[in-house]
């Protein structure tokens, strides 16, 4: 396995990865708790981070080399020892050390570190004076809207009931939840949900047009995805979203909405017995990356 504190984004120069200097912030976040299935996502982001050094610099979709704004990786946040809410108040607190200025990308850990970068952006919206006033974009295959999950809110099976009470969301891609969930998130105002049995982008436009905040977060689990793109996650749900359908809804969301940050979690890498990542898995760790520049591109092409 990789040592987090040697890895840079696509081996950059030194010129493009300072903290400093740079436009964008890859946060890994090394945490998991009571996870429900498959355990291991707490490697998830060393893997994507190590994967991306196979990267092209250049990204001929949106013709574009976001490299040259600077990405630096942020020294691995390994918290999986600690209380969730110890998580949760770190993270939050990395990312307002970042700054305003700064496109903090998260790199999961289960998903329940999206409520400390949530809580992070919240804290940097107020200090500007918008009073987090911001949306968010969740794909996902869960609606991880529980109430409490194994007695603590802050598990990953409650991510967007705890962020609903603050910001509309657009939950997109589900196809597995609990019939409680189903009450709880129709009785919710605040969240509207596209199915993946129901999917097309119209709906999602539909969604976004609905949001009357004009910045949007993006989180997306892994899960998300049909397992066919993505297998190695704790829960691989079939049914689900393709690579082509997620880049049409991120260039949708980049067009409508003013994105201010991103994680992308729940990335289970697997070893083989000689302690070598599966070929499979260093495959879906470079589609990952992949995915890591395309946002990047578009918040540069913006």
């Amino acid at each position: 396995m990789s040592n987090d504190s040697e890895l840079v984004w696509m081996k950059l120069p030194l010129e493009y990865r300072s903290a400093e200097k740079s436009s964008f912030v890859v946060l890994p976040v090394s945490y998991e708790k009571d996870v429900t299935y498959g355990k291991g996502t707490s490697n998830g982001s060393s893997s994507i981070v190590s994967a991306s050094s196979h990267l092209e610099y250049y990204d001929e979709e949106f013709d574009c080399e976001y490299f040259e704004k600077g990405v630096y990786v942020h020294p691995s946040l390994d918290l999986s020892s600690g209380s969730a809410e110890d998580m949760v108040s770190k993270v939050q607190g990395e990312v307002v050390s970042c700054g305003v200025e700064k496109f903090v990308l998260g790199l999961g850990g289960d998903h329940a570190v999206t409520i400390g970068l949530v809580r992070g952006l919240e804290e940097i919206e107020k200090q500007n004076g918008n009073e987090g006033d911001f949306a968010i974009l969740q794909i996902d295959a869960h609606s991880d809207f529980r109430d409490s999950w194994n007695g603590s809110v802050l598990n990953h099976a409650c991510v967007m009931k705890q962020l609903s009470g603050r910001h509309e969301i657009v939950s997109v891609g589900i196809r597995s939840q609990d019939k409680d969930e189903r009450v709880l998130v129709d009785e919710c105002e605040s969240v509207q949900t596209v199915y993946a049995w129901e999917y097309s982008i119209s709906k999602v436009k539909e969604s976004l047009l609905n949001l009357k905040a004009k910045r949007m977060y993006i989180t997306i689990d892994v899960d998300g995805f049909d397992p066919s793109v993505i297998s190695c996650t704790g829960t691989p749900e079939p049914g689900g979203l393709f690579w082509k359908q997620v880049i049409e809804i991120l260039k949708l969301c980049f067009s409508m909405k003013e994105i201010i940050g991103a994680d992308i979690v729940e990335f289970l890498p697997i070893y083989e017995s000689n302690g070598e990542e599966s070929n499979q898995s260093r495959v879906e760790a470079y589609t990952l990356a992949r995915l890591v520049s395309k946002i990047f591109s578009l918040a540069v092409k913006k």
